[in-house]
Formats: structure tokens, sequence, C-alpha cells
């Protein structure tokens, strides 16, 4: 695992590129299909060549998307945040809750996934979620209210 932030930005990037890589493929061989002789329509009913345009469609959106949301991780600095600071993006932020502690890092991508840093296991979440927007803005003392786990306050922050 890593030894930085940095290292944890990285590890989320690795893995959106491994998808990017991955979709990228699918979106040529749904193009290709779909502008294939094989997929020419046959009748009225025969709705397969459209279908695959729509999906190569989709797909190449897609790929777009991820390919901003790389760029936007990539532009993110490792460096902690100052000690009076609100959470932003790429903020690691441990919650406190009467029988828990949660870690989370706030990043514009990578929602859901485990990083493990310094002994914690942080879930990426991103501001557009429902805990990433709770969280966004907020300081270390601050109260707020988690789905599932009531009344919590966010205890640490870089």
């Amino acid at each position: 695992m890593g030894d930085s932030k940095s290292d944890l930005i990285k590890q989320v990037i690795e893995a959106l590129s491994v998808d990017l890589a991955v979709l990228r493929k699918a979106a040529l061989e749904t193009h290709s299909s779909s502008t294939d002789s094989q997929s020419k329509q046959e009748g009225k009913y025969d709705t397969q060549g459209i279908e695959a345009a729509y999906l190569a469609g989709a797909q190449a959106e897609k790929v777009i998307d991820l390919e901003e949301h790389i760029s936007k991780l990539q532009q993110i600095s490792g460096d902690d945040l100052a000690d009076a600071a609100p959470v932003s993006q790429g903020a690691m932020i441990v919650v406190s809750t009467d029988e828990d502690d949660l870690s989370y890092m706030m990043l514009p991508a990578g929602g859901g996934m485990s990083l493990a840093y310094q002994g914690l296991d942080f879930i990426v979440v991103t501001p557009g979620s429902p805990i990433g927007a709770t969280l966004l803005g907020k300081h270390i003392g601050d109260t707020i209210e988690l789905p599932k786990h009531g009344n919590s306050f966010i205890s640490d922050l870089w």
C-alpha cells in the first residue's frame, strides 16, 4: 500500500485507467458491430444495428466521462490540509460515531473504492454522493448526520 495521500490518489487513477481501457475496447467492438454488414436491418422489426449504435454512443460518452475524472484526479494535490481548512477535494476525513470511527477520502471520482492508509480503510466519496455532500465544507469538530449512523462528528481531517 501507499505511503502517502498521493499514492492513494494514484491507486484510484490506476483503477479508473484499467476501467477506461476495458471500456474503450468494448466501445470500439460495439461500434464495429453496429457498422458491420452483418448488422444491416433485415426487416422492419430487426433493430440489432440500431441498438448496437445506441450502445456504442453511450459507451463513448462513458469513455469521455472517465477521461475527465482521471484528469481531475491528476490535478489534486497530495498535500495535507491546513489545520483550519474545510473538507475539500483530496481530504481524508475520520468521522466518529457513538460506536465506531468511519474513514473517508473526498475525490471527484472513484466513489465506493476502499483504500488502506495508516491502518484505516478509507472509502472514497464524491461531492455528489449523500455522504460527500454532507462532509463537504465541514471542519474538525463539526457535528453531522450520517445515514445509518445518526449524529456524528468530524474527529480528524488531513
